[in-house]
């Protein structure tokens, strides 16, 4: 760049194109409605690059294509083989009649396209009219015009002009402008130029009519029903399957209403019974509306085969989010001719039949905001008055930690220990209560494609690793069963590779580890994510999960432990199935994802998700007599009604709903039943999490509180960071000797880049960083930044902020709130991050608060930071020490107001700070004492501190651990990351500038197969040889 004295970090602001002047409101709307679609299409493209065999027609309407989560492929896939096999179903029917199919809302949809190229003969006597808003049709002629492969797959094409209402022709294609409230053009040209007086049509509309006004929309379906006396309508949207307060429902809303673009007709036909009138009323002889989900498990819609195929494109276990998704959304068929009536979408069981024992239970809320947010763990026993939920998937990663609960206010750390840092973080997999406080901790995964054998026993006050799994699972079911001492019953799951598991498998806690357990009697299907229960010491249920073609699994199983005379084991089964079935509430309790426990008032069933519809308020919770169970599969006179009943969310409850997905549940006491944890990743929608605790009691006990709450990580302040260090190499251990980092003036360019190579921490003073470090007072900033600016803080519960732990929540508030706050003594951190695109793009000063841009800049010295620069977040702390952790990219971090002190590490002690593989932070804290300013004594280690003033600036290279503590003041600082290689920086986007390089993290997977390639080999032989590759890759790592 050119030499200025002065340069700004600014990271190339994007051009914004010149106002066209002030649109219409409808205008606006229309704008805004044809904005969903470029996200749409962005989601279904990426479904097409994974999951659809070319030729791909997305690709020529998606110019940056982005791979998405598994969970939004699956959910786009979803919605759009629904919707193409329903054209196709449609082109099969034998008519006699030329047939159309028209596309209200089409947006960059190339579904004529795919079908034509693909069966050719099916789609002979069938024309495709897509209808849309002019703009949006000009566009799309644009695109089809520059794509021969698009027109030649249409042939005889022609682009009319823009002014025409019929845009594109073909012989079996055709593109039309227009605006579905303007029925009277449509209607014209439809009948003019389009259809031929006999024919058969297909009107689709996936997600298009919902941003109409419900009249608009109305009398599109009124006005379609009337267009031809041989018509279908194929309509998917969204629905409230359990009223719009239900946690996705409500999360959903929220998102759209966001966008500017919300949605209007789920409002006034919120469910499918309502939907499938509406259409009666419009003039439609029959509609049948069914939820998404209960296509996915029809055969007729999705084949098993079909549905068994996607499981070999990427790994999935997004099954609870899947299903939630689905359930949100319908396809509704009507016709305007006379045939069979489906039965009604919706069931309501008669009066009488349902046994409904909500009015005898209470489940009481403890729901503070930022209590505990992590899902798919598994909970660890300690003491009468306190336990631990170890591991899940927490708001970013998967996590090793464990949240202690107690309903005691003098509890401040666990009785027992929970596991160690040496147990690897993971999701999925189970904790079993053994005798004593004992406890068994078996497999799990990292991600769904790396399932965990390993298995650890807490014995007594240890934890020690036992013998692993014969293979990796996860999503298994166990439960203690005792006959002659303590064992562990464990069956089903899944595995790395996805193979859905049938293996029972006994543990046994006498040194005989995992042995297979041989069945009698028929044996249930494999299944992963069942509930399996023991009522007593050797017998129990086993019921539920998902099958390997995806679809939650109806039946019901009993089984019981057998001991033979020589010692072995065999397992006796029973299919209890179709005794059970005769009540009127088993379909909800075939559940994937719930949780089964034992009380006084019997099995505890909660949550989950149900084979083809979402599992409604009133079974959220449902209760197995196991007393009424056995007296039926005797063969006694018993009613099967009485097995199961329906709790709900008990009597007059008042708390916000849970979202009862990837939680967990315990019993207290032989009374209650305790639930916390959970929440999902709402599609794309937004995450809710369930927050705190519910207890679940009979409304006669004592118990009138809920009195379980997490303990605050400040409080187990002193208690983990005991752990943290290893107390023996501590001991009679001088404090580290800090070593000051030097101060440097620079004066040209060549000394700074004499700094970068020499690779080590300076702090440079006496530079100019601009007007910033007098201007930048409390009140300047409040009004150069607008006080009513929203930005996202770290909202820390103690001084000492842990990344591992996440012993702080990302609160959103006003600008001028934050401020207020952190100068009266707010334990608040701001680390600004951009304010278009958050998970897109990275900080940049001058772009996400323009009015300080010209306050800030770079000495001409270092001009190298700006040229390569990366971001340039700004950071506003109070009294709250950040987390020990490293950069991957060189940063500069300018001192600009107040004080701050920091303590850095050199690359090299990395193996002695505790960073757990593949993350950046450090478990310890570093600063033990704010009072004496003292420091962890990490042995082996080489500290340096600096205390950076009003205008200095530290360069920080990259690995360089570091963390910084406040000094009593207020601080604000400019970060500046920049690039200093030329390459090897991680693939793919990187936003804050922490991923490791890209030899890294393709070396750890090396390292998973390497592991891997030892499996099968006996423990010892396997050690001794990963030892030695140990040795040869240090010895590397030294040379």
């Amino acid at each position: 760049m050119s030499a200025n004295k002065k340069a700004n970090p600014t990271l190339g602001a994007a051009k914004k194109p010149a106002m066209a002047g002030i649109s219409s409101k409808a205008e606006k709307e229309a704008d805004l409605v044809m904005g969903t679609n470029n996200s749409s299409i962005v989601s279904k493209r990426s479904v097409e690059m994974l999951y659809y065999p070319k030729p791909h027609f997305f690709r020529y309407f998606v110019k940056k294509p982005q791979r998405r989560s598994p969970l939004i492929n699956r959910g786009y896939w979803l919605r759009m083989h629904a919707m193409a096999e329903t054209v196709r179903q449609f082109m099969r029917e034998s008519s006699g009649k030329p047939k159309f199919v028209l596309n209200l809302g089409c947006g960059f949809d190339p579904l004529p396209f795919i079908l034509l190229s693909e069966d050719p003969s099916l789609c002979r006597d069938t024309r495709f009219v897509d209808i849309d808003y002019e703009k949006l049709m000009i566009n799309k002629k644009t695109a089809i015009r520059r794509t021969d492969e698009i027109t030649q797959t249409l042939k005889d094409v022609e682009f009319l002009s823009d002014e025409s209402a019929v845009q594109i022709r073909s012989t079996h294609y055709l593109g039309i402008g227009c605006d579905l409230k303007n029925l009277k053009k449509l209607d014209d040209v439809l009948r003019n130029e389009v259809l031929p007086a006999e024919c058969s049509v297909l009107f689709l509309a996936e997600v298009s009519l919902t941003y109409m006004d419900v009249k608009s929309a109305n009398a599109v379906l009124d006005w379609a029903s009337k267009l031809n006396n041989d018509a279908k309508f194929c309509i998917l949207e969204q629905f409230f399957p359990d009223g719009p307060d239900h946690p996705f429902a409500s999360t959903m809303m929220k998102h759209f209403k966001k966008l500017g673009a919300p949605l209007y007709s789920i409002h006034e036909y919120p469910s499918l019974s309502e939907q499938e009138q509406r259409f009666k009323n419009a003039g439609w002889r029959q509609a049948h509306a069914r939820s998404l989900w209960d296509l996915w498990s029809d055969d007729g819609y999705v084949s098993s085969s079909l549905r068994s195929s996607l499981n070999a494109v990427e790994p999935f276990d997004e099954w609870e989010e899947f299903a939630l998704f689905a359930s949100h959304y319908f396809l509704l068929i009507a016709s305007t001719s006379q045939g069979e009536l489906h039965h009604s979408a919706d069931k309501t069981a008669q009066p009488g039949q349902v046994a409904d024992v909500s009015s005898q239970f209470a489940l009481l809320a403890r729901s503070p905001a930022g209590g505990g947010q992590r899902r798919f763990g598994a909970l660890v026993p300690d003491g009468e008055h306190s336990f631990g939920y170890h591991a899940g998937l927490g708001r970013q990663t998967r996590l090793a930690t464990t949240n202690l609960y107690s309903n005691a206010n003098d509890i401040t750390g666990p009785t027992l220990p929970f596991p160690s840092r040496e147990v690897p973080a993971r999701m999925c997999h189970t904790v079993t209560h053994l005798a004593s406080g004992d406890c068994l901790l078996v497999g799990g995964r990292a991600s769904p494609a790396a399932g965990l054998q390993d298995c650890w026993l807490r014995q007594g006050t240890q934890w020690r690793p036992t013998q692993n799994l014969p293979v990796p699972r996860f999503r298994h079911s166990a439960t203690r069963v005792t006959l002659d001492s303590n064992h562990v019953l464990l069956y089903g799951g899944k595995t790395s590779d996805g193979t859905v598991l049938d293996v029972w498998l006994l543990w046994s806690g006498n040194g005989d580890g995992w042995k297979p357990v041989e069945t009698f009697g028929n044996t249930p299907r494999a299944r992963f994510g069942a509930c399996l229960a023991s009522i007593d010491n050797a017998s129990g249920f086993l019921f539920g999960g998902i099958s390997a073609d995806g679809i939650v699994i109806e039946d019901f199983w009993t089984w019981k432990l057998h001991r033979r005379s020589d010692g072995s084991y065999h397992l006796e089964l029973h299919d209890g199935t179709e005794i059970l079935r005769a009540s009127p509430l088993f379909e909800y309790i075939s559940r994937f994802g719930a949780t089964a426990t034992c009380s006084s008032s019997g099995l505890v069933i909660v949550g989950g998700i149900i084979p083809r519809q979402i599992v409604p308020y009133d079974k959220e919770i449902m209760l197995l007599d196991p007393t009424a169970l056995a007296n039926c599969l005797a063969g006694e006179p018993s009613q099967p009604r009485n097995v199961l009943s329906a709790v709900g969310l008990g009597l007059n409850f008042g708390g916000p709903r849970p979202l009862l997905v990837g939680h967990a549940s315990y019993a207290v006491d032989p009374n209650q039943v305790l639930v916390l944890g959970g929440g999902a990743v709402c599609f794309s929608f937004g995450t809710f999490w369930t927050e705190g605790t519910w207890l679940l009691k009979r409304v006669d006990a004592e118990t009138s509180e809920n009195e379980w709450n997490l303990v605050p990580e400040s409080a187990q302040t002193s208690k983990v960071e005991e752990l943290s260090v290893d107390p023996s190499s501590m001991d009679n251990q001088a404090p580290n000797e800090i070593a000051p980092i030097p101060r440097v003036k620079v004066q040209t360019a060549a000394q700074f880049q004499q700094i970068l190579a020499d690779g080590k921490p300076v702090i440079i003073e006496g530079s100019d960083l601009g007007p910033c470090t007098e201007r930048w007072t409390k009140e300047y900033l409040g009004d150069a930044v607008g006080r009513d600016r929203k930005v996202v803080v770290h909202e820390a519960h103690s001084e000492n902020m842990s990344f591992q732990a996440k012993n702080f929540s990302y609160t959103t508030k006003e600008f001028g709130s934050f401020l207020d706050e952190v100068h009266t003594g707010g334990r608040q951190y701001l680390r600004s991050i951009s304010a278009e695109e958050p998970t897109k793009l990275p900080a940049n000063l001058a772009v996400d608060f323009p009015n300080l841009k010209d306050d800030f800049c770079l000495p001409e010295p270092l001009s190298m930071v700006v040229e390569n620069a990366h971001s340039s977040p700004l950071r506003i702390s109070g009294p709250v020490t950040l987390w020990l952790h490293y950069d991957v990219m060189a940063n500069v971090l300018c001192q600009i107001r107040g004080e701050k002190r920091l303590i850095l590490f050199p690359p090299s002690d990395v193996e002695y700070l505790q960073v757990p593989a593949g993350a950046s932070s450090s478990t310890i804290n570093i600063f033990q004492n704010h009072t004496d300013g003292s420091i962890a004594a990490v042995p082996h280690t080489s500290p340096q501190e600096a205390v950076l003033c009003r205008g200095d600036i530290l360069f920080i290279p990259p690995l360089w651990l570091h963390t910084a503590s406040p000094t009593g003041q207020v601080s604000v600082a400019v970060n500046v990351f920049f690039r200093n290689l030329s390459k090897g920086y991680a693939a793919g986007r990187d936003v804050y500038g922490n991923r490791d390089l890209q030899a890294y993290e393709k070396a750890r997977n090396d390292l998973q197969k390497i592991a891997k390639s030892f499996d099968g080999l006996p423990p010892d032989m396997a050690r001794f040889y990963l030892l030695r590759l140990a040795k040869e890759l240090r010895d590397k790592a030294e040379a």
